[in-house]
């Protein structure tokens, strides 16, 4: 048994006191033992122990069965126990004698472990990427005197991003990312204890997907990699298909083709290595990605001929960049007016490959000047696609919306002004000379 006396106050009210014992202020922790003693000086008279108003026994008798009380008499001294303290028995207990009427009163006041309850109280919580303000609440049903709380996060700092409201026992996680994941602790303590509370946020993310490029340019018989980078919560599974079916690797295309994966920092990559590639193996690889939230898939065009153009325009420059391994021996330039459907043969114009147009690597690149193939002021869809040994590359993505400047009226006048003036002075200086 611990008491802690924090002050006392002589309470008898009798010249003659009849009370030795002297009352005052007990604190006792919740689930200890508290013995009160009242030492009298006539142990013949009655002694009437009461809780707040209530008398709860009266000599050797205890009349409240279901207090869990003790009495005794030591002498002349009542002894008067609480066999265990609960949070009810803080209260005014007093010892009074029957006759005459006097008394001494103990306040006792009971420190309480705190119970804390997190809502909510599922135990484990599913959140998912991008879900706005999820709100955990940490709830102290009991505690005396009042607990202070405290939120921390197993095996990992507390995230910055974490907002913590009303006197820290609320958490609010403005968007839930991956690294909000993990068990949350909410932990309420005072001087009689403590006690806590966990939650386990599982943070499910849908499958993602990317490429580098959307283009690899392989060479013929040699071996072609290329790869996707994924990640998701649970982990996704990982599929490869080729022009939209599932790779067979029994096929004869595909008999060298192994696949291989790997776990970098945050996410993962799978590599698709086809050996010896041949033509029929060039066209469409998509790395699909599924978990129990989706799926989604990324697409690579793979080829020993020539990719699509990337196309830029300056004024009446157009220039392109090509990729492929063999060398280019033709692009051909398409063009048609704004108001037509689609390009007719009589649109197309072979354009000549120059040395310069590649430095040894895979990229092509030249520049031509539209002015020798458009009319001015009118609007133009401009295509272009490249030709090596292996045949004709796709086009570019995008058509190039063109309108080559037209001549301003505005120069023409000035022209004919400035030859108006010239005319004239060569009339005057005629008109001088005779």
């Amino acid at each position: 048994m611990k008491l802690v006396l924090i002050g006392l106050g002589l309470l008898i009210a009798s010249t003659t006191a009849q009370i030795r014992t002297k009352g005052g202020t007990l604190i006792a922790k919740e689930g200890e033992s508290l013995t009160l003693r009242c030492e009298v000086e006539d142990p013949t008279i009655a002694i009437i122990w009461r809780k707040n108003n209530d008398v709860v026994a009266v000599d050797d008798e205890i009349l409240d069965t279901y207090g869990g009380y003790e009495i005794a008499m030591e002498g002349s001294t009542s002894v008067f126990t609480i066999k265990r303290v609960e949070p009810i028995n803080s209260a005014n207990y007093s010892c009074a004698l029957a006759e005459p009427e006097v008394s001494v009163t103990f306040v006792i006041k009971v420190q309480v472990k705190p119970l804390v309850l997190i809502s909510p109280d599922t135990g484990v919580y599913h959140a998912r990427v991008g879900e706005k303000n999820l709100v955990i609440t940490c709830h102290v049903k009991e505690g005396n005197p009042k607990p202070g709380v405290v939120w921390t996060k197993q095996a990992a700092k507390l995230p910055e991003d974490i907002k913590l409201e009303h006197a820290g026992a609320r958490i609010v996680i403005p968007e839930v990312r991956k690294h909000h994941a993990g068990k949350y602790n909410c932990l309420a303590e005072n001087v009689a204890g403590m006690d806590r509370a966990t939650i386990d946020i599982h943070v499910a993310e849908k499958p993602w997907v990317k490429n580098e490029d959307t283009f690899i340019p392989v060479r013929k018989n040699q071996n072609a990699s290329f790869w996707c980078t994924y990640d998701g919560t649970p982990v996704p599974q990982v599929e490869w298909l080729f022009n939209g079916y599932k790779i067979n690797f029994n096929d004869d295309k595909f008999k060298k083709t192994s696949e291989t994966a790997q776990r970098l920092n945050g996410y993962s990559k799978s590599t698709l290595t086809v050996g010896d590639i041949i033509e029929e193996a060039f066209g469409d690889y998509a790395c699909r990605i599924s978990n129990k939230l989706g799926s989604v898939i990324a697409v690579v065009h793979v080829s020993g001929r020539p990719g699509p153009p990337t196309l830029s325009l300056d004024d009446s420059e157009l220039s392109w960049t090509v990729r492929t391994f063999d060398k280019v021996l033709e692009y051909q330039l398409c063009h048609r007016l704004s108001t037509a459907d689609h390009f007719l043969p009589e649109d197309c114009n072979s354009v000549r490959v120059k040395k310069s147009d590649n430095s040894g690597d895979d990229k092509w690149s030249h520049t031509i000047d539209l002015s020798n193939y458009l009319e001015q002021g009118q609007k133009y869809h401009v295509q272009l696609k490249a030709r090596n040994a292996l045949g004709w590359g796709s086009m570019a993505k995008d058509a190039m919306n063109v309108e080559l400047r037209r001549v301003e009226k505005a120069e023409a006048k000035g022209s004919s002004i400035i030859s108006a003036i010239s005319s004239l002075l060569v009339t005057i200086v005629v008109m001088y000379l005779f």
